[in-house]
């Protein structure tokens, strides 16, 4: 019989295939969501040594300075652009590596503080197991959203706040890095990274952790955080500017509710009911499974420290209209990790069933190559898929015409430019501005619009196109 630490890398296995299976139609398709090409391009340019960290450039005429987000995953999605290159796959598989990373900080939380309070040891694969099948998860990965990469940035500062409160040792070093995560949090995401001053606070009233533990972590995080951000004000005069615009742009537009506001201000309550669906009912399909009962399952103490840094992390969307499912991404680890406890009971007896039962063992690895098998050939199957904006890629891209970089092309209808996030493929595929200003070297038109063609310009489409025409002056 194989051991019990045997049966655990069985399943992370099982889980990891099961992730694959369910991204890896995704990951050679063409086109995403334009807010990801969006910010790809800023990190793209921002790699090529166009923008600098405070002053991110999209393009020279939308956003000379992009001041939309803050810069921090910009920067770092900038050093994979160097390392990989910037080929139409790239948001793809680094939504699938930034995936694997939050997978393996949960496993690591759930993994210290089991062993903190001498819990059974459980494999890591559990809280992964019903992070995985949660539709947001998948869906963001993919997504290049800002949102995903950060979320790594709310886990890491999160578990050094919990060490700062409950580890014997080491408080106030654990409370110093607190407070620099927090910071690079607040500089990858802005004010959504202050829910983890909390946490000690929580760690004090569930965990029974000290009292004085907690205000000296809570006190020293927000040194750490006012004397780096107190610094980078002084240091680098070009992020007051920056903070000056992304205060009154976003933050405050959004408190306000002139951007995007929805109609009401629970609809994050109800989309989080249907997530959180999901990964209740897998539990409870392998507790049926497993045939463990209703009086074995415990709403302990350390369930309830993740749902309330869950809350923490969500509650102070519902104050605005402005309201998209992605807001509280962030929060579904914790969540998940709060529903893992409640449940670990199902995940100890699941392990037994493999440590005894070798029939079982071999059923979930054939079912781990089955699911690796078929997300491969999902993902060579639907190859350049064309998943959004078709006519780009169809017109455009796919058509591989050449256009001389870092130019401005003239456009018409003007509102194509935004309407159809063209000004984000353009600059990211092509390097190239989009302008409603007429008489650039090159002219791009939607066909039927009525847009006139001045003279001098000639066409250099291949026909058929679905909507866009590309026209460039003829030599004198």
């Amino acid at each position: 019989m194989l051991p019990r630490s045997s049966s655990g890398k069985i399943l992370i296995l099982f889980v990891l295939t099961l992730y694959f299976l369910l991204i890896g139609h995704k990951l050679l398709r063409l086109g995403i969501h334009g807010d990801g090409v969006e910010y790809a391009t800023v990190a793209r340019n921002m790699a090529d040594g166009l923008g600098t960290f405070w002053k991110p450039y999209l393009d020279d005429t939308i956003h000379p300075v992009f001041h939309e987000h803050p810069p921090l995953v910009f920067w770092i999605q900038s050093h994979f652009f160097r390392l990989f290159g910037d080929g139409p796959y790239f948001e793809a598989f680094y939504g699938f590596f930034v995936g694997l990373v939050i997978l393996g900080c949960m496993a690591w939380f759930w993994r210290r503080v089991r062993q903190d309070f001498q819990l059974p040891a459980i494999g890591n694969w559990w809280p992964m197991l019903l992070m995985v099948p949660l539709p947001i998860f998948t869906y963001m990965m993919q997504t290049n959203r800002i949102i995903s990469t950060y979320t790594i940035l709310a886990i890491l500062p999160t578990y050094a706040a919990y060490r700062s409160v409950t580890h014997h040792q080491h408080t106030i070093l654990y409370s110093l890095l607190s407070g620099l995560l927090i910071y690079l949090g607040f500089i990858a995401k802005g004010p959504v990274a202050f829910f983890t001053f909390s946490v000690p606070a929580l760690g004090w009233l569930v965990l029974k952790s000290k009292f004085k533990k907690a205000a000296i972590s809570t006190i020293l995080a927000l040194m750490v955080f006012a004397f780096i951000f107190g610094a980078t004000l002084y240091l680098f005069p070009d992020s007051v500017d920056f903070w000056r615009d992304f205060w009154k742009h976003q933050v405050m537009a959004s408190l306000r509710n002139e951007r995007g506001a929805s109609d009401s201000h629970w609809y994050l309550v109800e989309r989080w009911a249907a997530e959180m669906a999901v990964p209740v009912f897998v539990a409870g399909l392998f507790m049926a499974l497993t045939r463990v009962s209703f009086r074995q399952i415990r709403f302990n103490r350390q369930a309830l420290f993740f749902l309330l840094i869950g809350l923490a992390s969500s509650l102070p969307f519902l104050f605005s209209t402005r309201q998209h499912t992605r807001y509280i991404f962030q929060s579904y680890p914790f969540y998940i990790l709060g529903l893992a406890f409640i449940s670990d009971r199902i995940a100890e007896k699941l392990e037994a069933i493999l440590k005894e039962k070798r029939a079982v063992r071999t059923g979930i690895v054939v079912t781990a190559v089955i699911f690796f098998t078929a997300g491969f050939s999902s993902m060579l199957y639907r190859k350049d898929y064309n998943q959004k904006r078709k006519p780009f890629y169809n017109d455009i891209y796919l058509q591989k015409i050449q256009l001389p970089e870092r130019t401005a092309i003239s456009a018409c209808p003007e509102a194509m430019i935004l309407d159809d996030w063209l000004f984000a493929d353009m600059m990211r595929f092509y390097r190239v501005s989009l302008t409603p200003a007429m008489g650039n070297e090159y002219f791009l038109i939607a066909k039927d619009s009525g847009c006139e063609v001045p003279e001098g310009y000639q066409k250099i489409h291949r026909q058929p196109t679905l909507k866009y025409i590309l026209y460039q002056k003829s030599p004198p």
